[in-house]
């Protein structure tokens, strides 16, 4: 696993904000796609032609299926953990002198503001000044 400095995390979000933003596009029109294709496979079970359509739409989806697994790879790489792709919700793990914890950051915020202990979630989000100051490096 790689460990962020502060510095590092924030220098990473030139890549990470762009492949958040599409992942997270990629999750609003995948979302009416798959709706579409249940319509569709429903139709079919009626006896109605639809079968073009179900082509066209399924090879969308699986389009779109291989773009958000190669994000996630890509991000994955950076070493980011995608913790919410809709909400566009990363942290990047950090450590010092043993203790682990995470830089979180959200799409939209300008900078990585907030921390969260390793075992804590989004719920446990606090801003870095109250970071303590062993953590600090």
């Amino acid at each position: 696993m790689r460990y962020f400095s502060l510095d590092e995390a924030n220098r990473t979000l030139a890549q990470v904000a762009p492949l958040l933003a599409r992942l997270k596009e990629l999750h609003a029109s995948g979302i009416p796609l798959k709706e579409r294709l249940d319509i569709l496979w429903q139709r079919l079970e009626t006896g109605s032609r639809v079968l073009d359509e179900i082509g066209a739409r399924q090879q969308d989806l699986d389009a779109q299926a291989q773009e958000v697994a190669e994000i996630l790879r890509r991000l994955d790489e950076i070493g980011c953990v995608v913790r919410d792709a809709q909400a566009g919700l990363v942290d990047f793990p950090a450590q010092f002198r043993g203790t682990g914890y995470f830089l979180c950051w959200r799409l939209g915020e300008d900078a990585v503001l907030y921390w969260h202990g390793a075992r804590e979630g989004f719920a446990g989000r606090k801003p870095l000044s109250t970071m303590p100051g062993h953590l600090i490096h």
